[in-house]
């Protein structure tokens, strides 16, 4: 479980997945991730933008698909696992 308190910096992002600058612009421009912040040296991303990045960046390699594409699995992704957990509350509740 990720500390929801966590911020990165564009550099952390930069260095933790290692990719470069353009990279982090493409997936911010196509809303994979989303920095808090007017300039890309004043963003700062949550404690998400981590684990998204390195999700986007396996997509992006290993099936070679797009940013727009990787935006939409990611939104799916996330969406099946906020099913998943509304399901298991149902199941301790009934």
């Amino acid at each position: 479980l990720q500390d929801a308190s966590v911020t990165y910096t564009i550099t952390e992002i930069q260095t933790l997945c290692v990719i470069d600058t353009k990279m982090v612009e493409e997936m911010v421009l196509h809303g994979i991730l989303e920095p808090q912040g007017t300039t890309t040296q004043t963003w700062v991303f949550d404690y998400s933008a981590l684990s998204r990045t390195q999700k986007a960046l396996r997509l992006h390699r290993d099936l070679d698909i797009n940013w727009q594409g990787i935006a939409l699995a990611l939104e799916l992704l996330e969406e099946v696992q906020e099913l998943r957990q509304a399901l298991a509350v149902l199941k301790q509740h009934s």
